[in-house]
């Protein structure tokens, strides 16, 4: 086996994952390969016609028609294709065309001013009423998904052996490929319907084996009675509505759901499906749940499987935004408050007891206690305590519940004694403007006495605790957990990115190092980087990261103390080691959706207003005065101490990145180039700002000079830039701080970076010309620091007022003043060049 470059990586990053990948590759090459060689059945047991809605998808229709036309059923006497372009504008019309031509009697091309999908089918279930179609079946399947070579076999076979079972649908097994990592993963979140072979349902009894997509399901035409899909759900729901309207018309007959009948559903590379795009549209939020969802409760919600077919397709409301108001950013003030009357009118349809049952796609407890609260102002009839957390080295255990009211009093008893937390946390969960619920947290100390149970009491009503549904904890299970979790030596691993370091871990090694030599310490680096020579002349103690010896180190290391969270490093973290977070830089916006998922002990933070907005209650962190401390970042007693010594002066613009513009990530932070980078509005400003005669007027009037130094995401597009000679490109292998300490002023849009600049009394300017976009589409959302009433500097939104503003820093020697000055001297709580200092003294207790 060769392996590309791309390849390589993943083996070296994820050897787990690639190896997991490379057999599921190899299991659905093996079956396909195997079905190619299976005998081809020529008269099948009934006829079946495809209706295909076409809408610019030109590059998936071989894809399409080769998977239909090579099935093992034989396609000429038994499968009919009516493929209905919805006015595209690519090349589908002619590639239909063309299999048309060769199979005339098999495929029905027609065309439609573009209406939606909903309307393409529709034309194309008129056609074959108009035209008398013999063929008993009918399924949807999308042009740009394909079919296993025994898709129709399997479903062919069924039928003629259960002819007299009254069967009027069946289901068939989805299976997800991944255009981009061209695999295959049977994770559909409704697939457990196809995990116990062939499954026979009685309409009226089926529960949780819910149906939503028609392009993976047949009906019998007999059964349709002139029904039609619902043309005003355009963005989605309609096949749901169109299936399961079907359904109730025929609720004395049954559905079968075929696991050998493999619907492949591509998830696109450039995710732009009608579903991935349905957040974008207002009738996603308005339409959907009025005509879709409410018009079927109306009239049918006795029925259990309608009850948790709405259900299901809300949950997916709920947990898109919940924490996540800039994902509705589409809909006005008003509009908002209709969405949420239309949600509050769909689940007073929906009974409590149909809601606390529901398990379906990772709804649990949190999720249940959160709609009973926000849409029905209720309370389950009990309650869930859990353990998420044990500290061997304090003997304490985090305790986590959720409730719809903050003043729930709980009482925790071990031993027959009540005892009381060491540190609380209550973090609220919105959704919009509502309260979702709340999650209290408890650390408590678990008494070297304690030897029998501990029980927990919520309103004097004993909870549950644990996902078994026991009411205590025995104490001695506890103290195995404690031992469990204590590491297999003392050395520390530290680490900054896979593939840079001069950040936060580095300056803390080099402390600890030349201060504290009994401590064992490593630092983790790839070898290729810029930085390992350097750090090898320094004597660090160097391993490769993600080498054998790497993975050896880090399960027996104590801690692992990383300026990065990424994914490519906390995969390997263990509940035996503590992962202490130094920080990339200042949170000052909110990044809790993403650090909440992250298994964190101890949070460095470097101002108050970013420790407050961290460890407070009532925001979205779940980190509290336990996990979270203030001891100013590491590399700030370096920082300090270099500043501006050369008297440089020295404009740096340093802009961040958008996720927008930039491929997705491969591996290890390394991402795929974007061909239309040149396009955005990113790069036409930036690229207009070095450009600007004005800019080098001002340059050579006050004798400064320009380095630019984008977000390293945005580096591999350099080449794009028309850099004029005059500006510098900052030299990626030389350390941040020195050209911090280098700079008199900088010119950012969002970054944190700004704190390194008003940390050494210097100004900032903004550049923030798409600031809405940037906080509706980015990885992040708003957080406490207001850029305007907060920054350092100006906020400009054009290059003209950025111009201004520039000059008069200049003539000003590029000296902060006025408010700016004032928010640059009340920041930082610490510049005493002991930052390292007190994180090693928290660390070692």
């Amino acid at each position: 086996m060769i392996l590309n470059s791309k390849k390589l990586r993943k083996l070296k990053t994820n050897p787990k994952l690639f190896f997991k990948d490379a057999i599921e590759k190899k299991v659905f090459w093996l079956s396909g390969t195997y079905n190619k060689y299976l005998p081809k059945k020529y008269k099948g047991f009934a006829q079946y016609t495809i209706v295909s809605a076409v809408y610019n998808v030109e590059k998936y229709l071989d894809d399409y028609f080769n998977s239909i036309i090579n099935q093992r059923l034989d396609f000429k006497k038994n499968i009919f294709i009516i493929l209905v372009d919805d006015g595209s504008t690519d090349d589908s019309a002619n590639i239909i065309k063309k299999y048309q031509k060769k199979y005339p009697k098999n495929i029905v091309y027609l065309y439609k001013e573009n209406g939606g999908q909903a309307s393409a089918r529709n034309l194309g279930l008129k056609y074959m009423q108009e035209n008398n179609y013999k063929t008993s079946w009918v399924s949807f399947t999308d042009p740009d998904d394909f079919l296993d070579r025994n898709y129709f076999y399997e479903v062919d076979k069924f039928l003629s052996t259960h002819q007299d079972d009254d069967i009027c649908m069946i289901g068939c097994n989805v299976i997800f490929y991944y255009e981009k990592q061209r695999i295959y993963k049977n994770n559909h979140s409704l697939n457990f319907k196809f995990k116990k072979g062939v499954q026979i349902k009685e309409n009226y009894n089926l529960d949780n084996f819910i149906q939503l997509s028609a392009a993976s399901c047949f009906m019998n035409i007999t059964f349709l009675n002139n029904l039609i899909f619902d043309e005003k759900l355009k963005s989605n729901f309609e096949d749901a509505k169109f299936i399961n309207e079907y359904l109730l018309d025929n609720i004395n007959l049954k559905s079968a759901f075929l696991p050998k009948a493999k619907y492949f559903y591509r998830k696109r590379e450039e995710g732009n499906s009608a579903l991935n795009l349905k957040l974008r549209s207002k009738e996603f939020f308005l339409i959907v749940p009025k005509y879709g969802y409410l018009k079927m409760l109306h009239k049918n919600f006795f029925y259990n499987f309608i009850r948790k077919l709405i259900l299901y397709d809300l949950y997916w409301h709920v947990i898109d935004l919940i924490n996540s108001p800039e994902k509705i950013y589409i809909l006005n003030e008003n509009e908002k408050q209709r969405y949420l009357e239309l949600l509050d009118q769909n689940f007073s349809y929906i009974d409590n007891d149909t809601i606390l049952e529901f398990s379906l796609a990772g709804c649990w407890f949190f999720h249940k206690v959160g709609i009973l609260n926000c849409f029905k102002n209720e309370k389950p009839p009990f309650q869930i305590a859990y353990i998420e957390d044990y500290d061997p080295y304090k003997e304490q255990i985090l305790i986590t519940y959720y409730t719809g009211d903050d003043k729930d009093i709980e009482s925790i008893i071990v031993d027959g004694e009540e005892i009381y937390a060491d540190y609380e946390k209550i973090v609220k969960y919105d959704f919009l403007d509502r309260v979702f619920c709340y999650q209290k947290r408890l650390w408590i100390h678990i008494s070297k006495n304690a030897k029998d149970k501990l029980e927990m009491f919520i309103n004097d009503e004993q909870s549950m605790i644990g996902k078994y549904g026991e009411y205590f904890l025995n104490i001695k299970n506890i103290r195995q957990e404690f031992q469990k979790r204590l590491p297999k030596s003392n050395i520390w691993l530290l680490m900054d990115r896979d593939y840079k370091a001069d950040d936060n871990a580095e300056h803390l090694y080099r402390y600890i190092m030349q201060n504290h030599p009994e401590q064992k310490i490593v630092f983790a680096l790839r070898k290729e980087s810029s930085d390992w020579k350097r750090l090898e002349k320094e004597r660090f103690n160097l391993i490769e990261f993600g080498s054998f010896e790497f993975e050896r180190i880090i399960k027996k290391a104590s801690k692992v103390i990383s300026s990065s969270a990424d994914e490519y490093l906390t995969k390997y973290i263990t509940p035996r080691q503590q992962f202490i977070f130094l920080q990339h830089g200042v949170t000052l916006n909110d990044l809790s959706r993403w650090l909440n998922s992250k298994k964190i002990n101890l949070f460095i933070t470097s101002t108050k207003a970013e420790y407050d907005s961290i460890v407070n209650d009532y925001n979205r962190y779940k980190f509290g005065k336990k996990e979270a401390i203030l001891t100013d970042f590491a590399r700030h007693d370096t920082l300090l101490k270099n500043n501006n010594k050369s008297n440089i002066k020295q404009i740096l613009i340093m802009p961040t990145w958008r996720v927008n513009i930039v491929g997705v990530t491969i591996n290890s932070g390394i991402r795929e180039l974007k061909e239309n980078f040149k396009q955005s509005e990113y790069f036409q400003k930036w690229n207009s700002l070095l450009n600007s005669v004005s800019l080098k007027k001002l340059c050579e009037l006050y004798s400064y000079t320009i380095v630019f130094n984008p977000h390293p995401n945005i580096m591999p597009y350099l080449k794009e830039f028309n850099i004029p000679p005059y500006i510098k490109i900052a030299n990626q292998d030389e350390s941040l701080q020195m050209l911090f300490c280098n700079s008199s002023l900088m010119i950012t849009d969002y970054s944190s970076v700004a704190f390194e600049m008003a940390y050494l009394n210097k100004p900032v300017i903004y550049y923030q010309f798409d600031h809405e976009e940037f906080f509706s589409s980015h990885t992040l959302q708003k957080g406490y620091f207001d850029y305007k009433k907060d920054g350092f500097g100006s906020v400009v939104e054009n290059e003209e007022n950025l111009l201004k503003e520039l000059e008069i820093l200049l003539q000003n020697n590029c000296k902060p003043f006025g408010v700016y000055k004032d928010n640059i001297d009340s920041t930082f709580v610490f510049k005493d060049g002991k930052c390292c200092e007190r994180i090693y003294k928290i660390l070692e207790i």
